[in-house]
């Protein structure tokens, strides 16, 4: 029967891209059935079917979505074929069908890039890292191959494989080091709301899946777990401070794609440093932060096409009351807010770090508190950006009602999966003399309960605190006061820039912030990578004028050097 889903599957996500020539409307109707499906598929192989299960769920919203707003046959076909790819990447058996719906995905997802605004430098930014990523990926699968014999994905003896194509996968994920040339944001401030969805969705979730992957055939790196440990805190620390800073409007969401990605590799990299129950819970994290960002991201891209403008200064948005309350479950998922599955997921990455640093090995526990310490202070940060995004698309600036039902759907789903994050949960158990009953504390343990929470108390418990506090208190008294200019006269209004400038004030040294008639912040990560670029450039000026500089002498020394190498190594 799995078989025979899968088939459907392909089958009717090819005729959907066929169909994209004759109808955009077909084409969406038979890519929301081909999601559907999928989901299905993912829903009868969890856990490990949970990717399916939450691209599946994400696709089929986006088609909804693209159906009842767009109507350009090329964009839908270039929705249709990055679908494609990903479902090959999910589906794949061995290492050449990962790699062709690798290339699937990146090719269609730079045209996509690239048409949308007419516009094909941000979409060469995209190609290239893209081809970067694959470049890794095939190193790392050919010395797999190497070590088998076989295409297929089986046991590997060495971890080398899996370092390689972590590199690979990292690159794919926007995560520290590459974020430095902001190649995500850029993708996603120049593709159309729909894509940028699946981009952030579903794309950089390939890049969790395929380190997953690996790891289940390689054997344990404790170098490698330490390294994804403290690269993913880096890079969650640094996508939510930027995240908090930016004013554009999908640079603020794609910004906070790599944090989400940057927990997620915490997860992975906690993966390879324990073991047993504490293994266990860790795994629980990471599925469940996996559905939180999927789902959460996808509604929220998918709100940027109800907005007019790109700086969240000067946008005007589109909304409606059950919209707005949709995009407000998403944002509180984000922040790690209960009852959402956002919280859960929050809680128990933090509560990971927690009980390693109880249960690893002295030095070696050190790691967990650092990388512990960058993730709470990240989701502090991811926490102000999102308050920004929802309340300046959302709660001011109205520029009419249009009803968003998708977006009211993806926000109660958040709300919906935490009843599928009880199911994944390996430790749930009741504490009656606090009224928590049915089963419903999610404990986290290691070699005994180390601490528990329970979203379904929350939900329950939430709802009848404020009616008690509404019919105690009333109806709200809100006084309205006119904006303090310092006396200019000139009617000033609080700005998102203005929002976000205690932080970039406090973080100047920092972020390298200016102080004129604006506030402006450097990129510390441009900076960077210029001041690397040009020490190599002047590395390489010199070497070559002094030993490459067409002198037998050297040539003479090169070959003899070059000789008594070959021979030691052959030796």
């Amino acid at each position: 029967m799995i078989a025979d889903l899968v088939l459907l599957v392909y089958a009717l996500s090819i005729l959907s891209l066929a169909g994209s020539f004759l109808s955009n409307r077909i084409s969406l109707i038979l890519l929301a059935l081909a999601s559907g499906v999928f989901a299905i598929y993912g829903a009868t192989n969890l856990p490990s079917g949970i990717f399916s299960l939450v691209a599946g769920i994400v696709w089929t919203l986006v088609s909804m979505y693209s159906l009842v707003h767009y109507n350009n046959k090329w964009l839908t076909m270039i929705l249709s074929g990055t679908v494609l790819g990903i479902i090959a990447v999910l589906t794949s058996s061995n290492y050449v069908e990962f790699l062709a719906g690798w290339e699937t995905m990146t090719l269609f997802s730079f045209g996509g890039i690239g048409l949308y605004k007419k516009d094909w430098r941000p979409a060469l930014t995209f190609l290239a890292f893209g081809e970067l990523s694959t470049a890794l990926l095939i190193s790392g699968f050919a010395l797999a191959y190497s070590m088998t014999g076989s295409l297929s994905f089986e046991d590997l003896s060495s971890p080398l494989p899996l370092i390689i194509t972590s590199m690979g996968f990292i690159v794919k994920m926007g995560i520290f080091p590459f974020l430095v040339v902001e190649w995500l944001p850029i993708a996603h401030g120049n593709a159309r709301s729909d894509l940028s969805a699946i981009l952030s969705a579903t794309m950089t979730m390939t890049g969790i899946y395929g380190i997953f992957k690996m790891e289940t055939l390689s054997p344990v790196s404790m170098y490698l777990g330490i390294f994804l440990l403290l690269i993913g805190a880096f890079s969650n620390l640094f996508g939510a401070l930027y995240s908090y800073v930016s004013d554009h409007v999908k640079g603020l969401l794609a910004f906070s794609t790599i944090e989400n990605n940057g927990s997620m590799l915490a997860l992975l990299g906690s993966l390879e440093l324990v073991y047993g129950n504490l293994r266990e819970f860790v795994m629980f994290s990471l599925l469940t932060y996996l559905i939180a960002h999927s789902l959460a991201k996808t509604g929220l891209f998918l709100s940027t096409g109800y907005i007019e403008g790109e700086s969240l200064t000067t946008a005007k948005a589109f909304r409606h009351g059950l919209s707005v309350l949709g995009t407000v479950l998403m944002t509180m998922s984000m922040s790690g807010l209960l009852p959402t599955i956002g919280g859960i997921a929050t809680w128990s990455l933090l509560e990971s770090m927690f009980m390693e640093a109880i249960t690893l090995p002295h030095l070696i526990n050190i790691v967990p508190v650092i990388a512990g310490i960058m993730i709470g202070m990240g989701e502090g940060f991811a926490t102000g950006a999102l308050a920004r995004f929802t309340s300046y698309t959302q709660l001011t600036r109205q520029k009419g009602k249009r009803y968003g039902i998708i977006l009211t759907v993806s926000g109660i789903l958040l709300l919906v999966t935490m009843g599928l994050a009880y199911l994944l949960s390996p430790f749930n158990t009741n504490v009656s003399q606090l009224g928590v009953g049915l089963n419903s504390l999610i404990s986290s343990q290691y070699q005994r309960a180390f601490g528990g929470i329970s979203p379904l108390y929350v939900l329950i418990v939430w709802p009848i605190i404020a009616l008690v506090i509404y019919l105690s208190l009333g109806r709200r008294k809100i006084r309205v006061v006119d904006t303090w200019d310092n006396g200019s006269g000139q009617g000033f209004r609080y700005t998102s820039f203005g929002m976000a400038n205690n932080l970039r004030l406090m973080l100047r040294a920092l972020l390298r912030t200016k102080t004129g008639s604006l506030e402006t912040s450097a990129d510390i990560f441009w900076q960077a990578m210029l001041v690397l670029v040009r020490s190599y450039t002047k590395f390489s000026r010199l070497f070559s004028r002094s030993f490459m500089n067409s002198s037998i002498t050297w040539y003479m020394i090169y070959m003899i050097v070059a000789i008594i190498l070959i021979m030691v190594i052959t030796l």
